[in-house]
């Protein structure tokens, strides 16, 4: 399988949900702000202000959690797809008349 059509059999299995590695960078993105906000937390004494960043730090904790697993699903996915280009025809041959 060429590598342009190896990438849309990828982008198709997805189902249009991002690949692993943009979600990684989404991830990271979060994780720095997400530093950023700890650093404010520990910069203030206003007492609202710390429950304000702490609930930002707890949204920001559950979107981190969520692209995570997301991230592995498309990181299976994409795999999947690639050991299945990766077999030789007569192997393919035998699992499609399985199916």
């Amino acid at each position: 399988m060429q590598n342009d059509d190896l990438e849309q059999a990828v982008d198709i299995a997805l189902e249009g949900a991002p690949r692993a590695e943009r979600l990684a960078a989404m991830i990271e993105t979060l994780r720095t702000r997400r530093a950023g906000l700890v650093r404010d937390l520990e910069a203030t004494d206003d007492t609202v202000r710390q429950q304000e960043i702490r609930k930002q730090i707890a949204e920001l904790d559950r979107q981190v959690d969520t692209l995570s697993e997301q991230q592995a699903v498309s990181h299976f996915v994409e795999m999947s797809v690639r050991a299945a280009a990766m077999r030789p025809e007569e192997i393919r041959a035998v699992y499609d008349e399985d199916e």
